[in-house]
């Protein structure tokens, strides 16, 4: 086990030097230790029972436990021995270990994909579920973009009703508040809504559940749902950012009814030790301002292949399997986010982390599936006003990173004393 006292500079505002407490500040002690003997002899009376007691059943009924099996395996051994994270221990640092085990099976999964064709790949989603490998008929959302039906015997509102009671609805308001307690920036998380939706309109022509009413768009989703989490996201990082936190070192100014009764001790575990400010500062310099654009194009990239799997592999939006992606993706940009936040911020001085790299890697693989896989599919051109307005997004991007890194030359230490 690698000790959580470990030192790091970070250039994160505030500046955090230790960003894990010495591990005798936490309890119990006993679940901070290794214990590799213990779970080796587990493990094998574990798999000893499986292999004795288990009935074979038919080849799609062992195919799809044994699936499991590789994975949970794959789990096991992250947490067993992968390294720690030097960016986050709470809830407990076998959490991380185990997340990277699940990242390297989803990574082996998608890479095992990739070698077959898009119609024995939909087949193969049989392992998962027999619900899948059928096709499934396209929801739009923009056939009827009326607000007021009078003619409908349920309702006056029926196109709204349908809308709002969508299962998207508190998923988006949900995802949002998350994001921003992620990304820590209200301008950022701004900029994001507005771009995906941005990059729906854009892409309504490949799949049809992205054209929606103006209504649905304006209103629904960036008003009410982006717009409404985004703000009870910043109300939470404003209490995290202003809440005295107490490691154990020092006098502790509270009272015993303070110190016990506000919040349970276990709940803690689910809270960071501290709060760092995230300031992105786009435009202060050509650093900034590309590494900020590559996460932009990487968060709307993980947002946009939920969206074209689900689409490929005919995934309902309802399934539980679609469902354990989005929340893998949640936890997994919790650190992903931060290990490039700190890697940006120290000037690209410290180690790249692991979470991040396997993130980026991920998003390759996905998106390599998806192209090998999106011929003859989505036929239709882009419309012409798209193309038009997609080549002037791309000439901001270039003409502004030529300018900042004109003017980061200019104004460099050696620059300057050249003249």
């Amino acid at each position: 086990m690698k000790s959580e006292s470990t030192q790091t500079t970070s250039s994160a505002i505030p500046r955090i030097y230790s960003k894990l407490p010495p591990p005798e500040l936490e309890f119990p002690q006993i679940l901070y230790q290794s214990h590799t003997v213990f779970w080796l002899l587990l493990s094998l009376c574990l798999f000893g029972y499986i292999f004795t007691t288990r009935e074979d059943g038919d080849y799609s009924t062992n195919t799809r436990q044994g699936l499991f099996a590789v994975m949970g395996l794959m789990v096991f051994l992250g947490a067993m021995h992968f390294p720690d994270s030097e960016m986050m221990s709470r809830p407990h640092p076998a959490m991380w270990r185990m997340l990277m085990g699940l990242e390297v099976a989803y990574a082996c999964l998608l890479l095992f994909l990739m070698f077959f064709r898009i119609e024995d790949a939909r087949q193969l989603m049989k392992w998962f579920s027999q619900e899948l490998g059928v096709e499934l008929p396209e929801r739009e959302y923009a056939t009827d973009c009326r607000i007021f039906t009078p003619e409908n015997p349920d309702s006056y509102f029926a196109n709204v009703r349908n809308v709002v009671f969508d299962c998207y609805i508190p998923a988006h308001a949900i995802g949002w508040w998350f994001k921003m307690i992620i990304i820590r920036d209200v301008k950022l998380c701004t900029f994001l809504s507005l771009f995906f939706e941005f990059m729906e309109i854009s892409l309504s022509h490949q799949l049809p559940n992205f054209c929606e009413c103006w209504w649905d768009s304006v209103i629904l989703d960036l008003l009410v749902c982006n717009g409404g989490g985004i703000y009870l996201g910043y109300l939470t990082c404003r209490y995290f950012e202003m809440k005295e936190y107490h490691w154990g070192v020092g006098r502790d100014s509270r009272n015993e009814n303070e110190r016990f009764s506000s919040v349970p001790r276990p709940a803690l575990q689910f809270m960071p030790y501290s709060w760092s400010v995230h300031r992105w500062k786009i435009f202060d310099s050509c650093k900034n301002f590309v590494t900020t654009v590559w996460y932009i194009v990487f968060v709307n990239m993980v947002d946009l292949s939920n969206f074209y799997l689900k689409h490929l592999l005919w995934i309902p939006a309802s399934h539980w399997l679609l469902l354990l992606r989005v929340l893998f993706w949640a936890v997994y940009a919790i650190i992903a986010t931060r290990e490039y936040y700190e890697y940006v911020q120290s000037g690209f001085t410290i180690r790249l982390g692991s979470h991040c790299w396997l993130s980026q890697f991920l998003q390759f693989l996905e998106w390599s599936f998806i192209i090998k896989n999106s011929k003859g599919i989505f036929l239709e051109p882009m419309p012409l006003w798209i193309q038009y307005v997609w080549t002037l997004i791309i000439t901001f991007v270039v003409t502004t990173t030529l300018l900042l890194f004109y003017n980061d030359l200019r104004n460099s230490p050696r620059t300057k004393h050249s003249k």
